[in-house]
């Protein structure tokens, strides 16, 4: 029997010993940064270089379980940095606006550390940003008007950004005196950088957006560019009522030369584009309106054969340019805005 069991002592020794494997050590879970941003002012709206102006409060809220416990005792409930540098032993998430261009101003910044180890950094900030606008229905067109805040250095398994807030809740005309606010949106989302790993996963990090809606006032241009214009082009359709060709020619290059000028006046409020807006199919077609009419008198001085003839052919223009020039603006009107 001893003889046995010394065999088998002598099997399970020429086994290599198997140690039990430590259990993997779980990741801590990202950190949670709540974020709100007060507005105070969206002002210097420009069109041609795609820019605005946003003067704001912002506020990064979120809780450090590994705080050390002399934050937390020291000064009774709260210890209250403000406006110089931070202790190094206490986190504060680096973070970016992604469109803004240049550096942000920051007028004021604190933060406040609470006995309960939640952490509070609020700063007053204002800067130049920049989105891509669409001008197809320029001057009634609407655009969206964005801030994006991202984590610089910490990936999305180490921050998230949560509850995003933007105030005011309702945003009235004062906060832009040119555009009529319709909406707002503030949500979180996940961006993939494969520049930054040389891996092909990539590292992703979590931003922050908030988003405002508005529609540019259109009773500036009504006044300004359209009304002249359709006088303009109206103008050019009383030349069928003036017996003298000299006159006719006279009136139609002269009227066509305003019009220049208009074309000159829309293209100071708008980038190069590689497509024409509203306002430039106005102008676009008054040219045309204008050009048309005079052929249109240079062809009846030409072809007409007495005054009862020419009578009849200015009659007929008196009619089928309005009527044309009218159905093509509406289909315009149609097909872009509808």
């Amino acid at each position: 029997m001893k003889t046995i069991l010394s065999l088998v002592l002598l099997l399970f020794s020429l086994f290599p010993k198997v140690q039990a494997s430590e259990p993997a050590k779980q990741k801590d879970a990202p950190l949670e940064v709540a974020v709100s941003i007060h507005l105070n002012k969206i002002y210097d709206i420009n069109s041609v270089n795609q820019t605005y102006m946003i003067d704001g409060y912002l506020v990064l809220s979120w809780h450090d379980s590994k705080l050390e416990k002399k934050y937390c005792r020291k000064y009774g409930n709260k210890l209250v940095y403000e406006n110089k540098e931070f202790p190094k032993d206490i986190l504060v998430p680096s973070f970016e606006f992604i469109n803004i261009l240049g550096d942000r101003e920051i007028i004021n910044r604190r933060l406040i550390v609470n006995s309960d180890q939640n952490l509070i950094y609020n700063e007053r900030f204002h800067g130049r940003f920049t989105t891509p606008m669409d001008f197809h229905k320029y001057p009634n067109d609407k655009q969206c008007f964005t801030i994006q805040l991202e984590s610089f250095s910490m990936e999305k398994e180490d921050l998230v950004f949560v509850n995003p807030q933007l105030f005011p809740k309702v945003l009235d005309a004062s906060y832009m005196e040119e555009w009529n606010i319709l909406d707002k949106k503030d949500y979180v989302n996940e961006m993939m950088y494969n520049h930054l790993s040389a891996n092909k996963k990539g590292e992703s990090f979590s931003r922050c957006n908030f988003e405002i809606f508005a529609q540019r006032k259109i009773e500036y241009y009504l006044w300004k560019v359209f009304l002249p214009i359709g006088l303009l082009v109206v103008a050019s359709w009383l030349v069928f009522w003036v017996k003298d060709f000299a006159n006719q020619l006279n009136i139609s290059f002269t009227l066509m030369l305003t019009m220049v000028t208009f074309n000159f006046f829309t293209s100071s409020l708008l980038p190069t584009l590689p497509y024409n807006t509203f306002i430039e199919i106005v102008i676009i077609s008054g040219y045309i309106s204008i050009f048309l009419t005079l052929i249109a008198i240079i062809f009846t001085y030409a072809y007409s054969k007495n005054k009862r003839t020419t009578v009849k052919i200015n009659n007929f223009f008196q009619v089928f340019f309005p009527l044309l020039y009218i159905l093509f603006i509406v289909l315009c009107i149609i097909i872009i805005f509808v």
